[in-house]
C-alpha cells in the first residue's frame, strides 16, 4: 500500500496534515474509552495508533501486527467488538467488500468507527493538488449511511471536524483557528473530514404463517361444519294458545 504510506507520511509531517490528524485524535481519544469488550482491531494507517486509551485489552493492528489482505479478514464470525477505520476506505477500491468483511467479524452490537475526507468540502479540491492523495476516492457522507444501512448497521453518531482551508503554513493555520467555531456552528457539512459510529445490528426474520385454506383442511367425520348441525333442539308439548 504504497499510497497510504504516502498518505501516513502527509499525516505527520506536514502542517494540514498534522492538523486533520490531531482533530481525528482528539475525536477518537474522546469516543474509545466508551467501548467496551475483548477484542479490538484497527485498519489503516498502521503507524498511528487510534486504539490508545481503549479499555479493550487485545489490539490489532493490521500491516502491524498482522499481515492479511482487506478482501478476507483472518478473523472468526462474531468475534471483534470494535474495528476502526481511519482514511482506509478512501485508499480502498472494493471498500464495500471491506465493510462486509467488518460486519461479518464484528460481534452483534459491535462498533465500528471509520473518518474520511468529506467529498463536499472545498477542502477536497485543494487536496488533489498533493501528490500522496491526489488520487483519493473522497466519498459522500449520505453515500456510506446509505451502504452502512444496507448492510445493517445502524448509525448511532458521528461528527464534523476541520473547517481550516488547505494550507501548509502553520502559522497561517493557527490564525484561522476560529473558523472551526464559525464552521461547527454553522457551516458542519462543509467539514474538511468526518467521523461515523455504528454498530451491528442482527435483523431476526418473524414467521408469518398464511391462513389455512379450505382445500387443505383434512376434516374428521366428527366435524361439524354446518351451523344447523351444532344447534340442539328440545321437543316441547304445545301450549293451549299454540293450538
Amino acid at each position: 500500500m504504497v499510497k497510504l504510506d504516502d498518505f501516513q507520511n502527509w499525516l505527520l509531517l506536514s502542517p494540514i496534515g498534522r492538523y486533520t490528524l490531531h482533530y481525528e485524535r482528539v475525536f477518537y481519544h474522546n469516543i474509545i474509552p466508551r467501548v467496551f469488550g475483548y477484542y479490538s482491531l484497527q485498519i489503516g494507517l498502521p503507524e498511528i495508533n487510534f486504539l490508545q486509551g481503549s479499555k479493550i485489552s487485545n489490539h490489532y493492528v493490521l500491516d502491524h501486527d498482522i499481515k492479511a489482505s482487506l478482501s478476507f479478514l483472518p478473523f472468526a464470525n462474531n468475534s471483534i467488538d470494535l474495528i476502526v477505520c481511519p482514511h482506509i476506505l478512501e485508499f480502498t477500491p472494493n471498500y464495500h467488500h471491506l465493510l462486509q468483511e467488518c460486519y461479518r467479524v464484528l460481534i452483534p452490537n459491535g462498533k465500528i468507527i471509520i473518518t474520511s475526507f468529506n467529498k463536499n468540502s472545498f477542502f477536497q479540491i485543494f487536496l488533489r493538488r498533493e501528490n500522496a492523495i491526489k488520487n483519493t476516492n473522497f466519498i459522500s457522507l449520505n453515500t456510506l449511511k446509505q451502504q452502512l444501512n444496507t448492510l445493517n448497521f445502524f448509525i448511532e453518531g458521528g461528527k464534523f471536524f476541520g473547517f481550516r482551508p488547505p494550507i501548509n503554513n502553520a502559522k497561517i493555520l493557527a490564525k484561522l483557528s476560529f473558523m472551526d467555531k464559525i464552521g461547527d456552528r454553522w457551516l458542519p457539512t462543509f467539514a474538511n473530514s468526518y467521523a461515523i459510529i455504528a454498530s451491528k445490528e442482527l435483523i431476526t426474520p418473524t414467521i408469518i404463517r398464511s391462513k389455512p385454506q379450505l382445500s387443505d383442511l383434512k376434516l374428521s367425520p366428527k366435524f361439524r361444519t354446518s351451523i344447523l348441525e351444532q344447534t340442539q333442539y328440545t321437543w316441547q308439548r304445545p301450549t293451549q294458545n299454540e293450538k
